[in-house]
């Protein structure tokens, strides 16, 4: 079964494609808006998938919002399963921890252990975390771009490749994962006399 596996919870994307048990074939793009561009020339040169895999998060929401709704297009037009996995699955280690700012004074946090999930994603103030780190610290700790006060962490965004592996976690759901509500500023009021 040959699987296109969509990764694009951070400011960088990647896309895989991934084929009894290897990865036939590895893109990077920078932008949302290259996703489309990576996908066109993954199927010019292996054809179209089997099945579709994208992260959905915790991440970027417009990176995962664009990657679930190529994910719908695609798996509308080829008739093909398609899954979401949490992005935090996205690394190469079995056992780490994942940070993540969430911006306004807090971070996510997800725990997992061999390639599972066992704690979160889950929204932690930055103070809350800050206490927790040193026994986390037990195993390696990513995070997924820069967190306030943890300049010693290392930045390691996760990667489609790796989401092939966490089968048991796949979702028939592609909703991405938010941990709070969007923050919309509301238009002011014209109070024209």
């Amino acid at each position: 079964m040959k699987s296109l596996l969509i990764e694009n919870s951070t400011e960088s994307g990647s896309l895989a494609v991934a084929e009894a048990g290897g990865v036939l074939i590895r893109r990077e793009f920078s932008k949302a808006g290259q996703l489309s561009l990576a996908v066109q020339e993954v199927f010019l040169e292996l054809g179209a998938p089997d099945e579709i895999v994208v992260g959905i998060g915790p991440g970027s929401y417009t990176g995962l919002r664009v990657a679930a709704a190529t994910a719908i297009g695609l798996q509308l037009a080829l008739r093909c399963p398609a899954y979401g996995c949490p992005s935090v699955l996205g690394y190469e280690e079995t056992s780490y921890h994942v940070v993540g700012d969430a911006r306004l004074g807090s971070v996510f946090l997800a725990g997992i252990e061999g390639r599972r999930l066992v704690r979160g994603p889950e929204l932690l103030p930055i103070e809350e975390f800050h206490s927790l780190l040193p026994a986390l610290r037990a195993k390696p700790v990513f995070s997924i771009g820069p967190v306030s006060g943890c300049t010693d962490l290392p930045v390691l965004r996760p990667r489609a490749e790796y989401l092939i592996g966490c089968r048991e976690s796949f979702r028939s759901v592609l909703e991405p994962i938010y941990l709070k509500e969007p923050h919309i500023t509301l238009a002011r009021k014209n109070h024209a006399v």
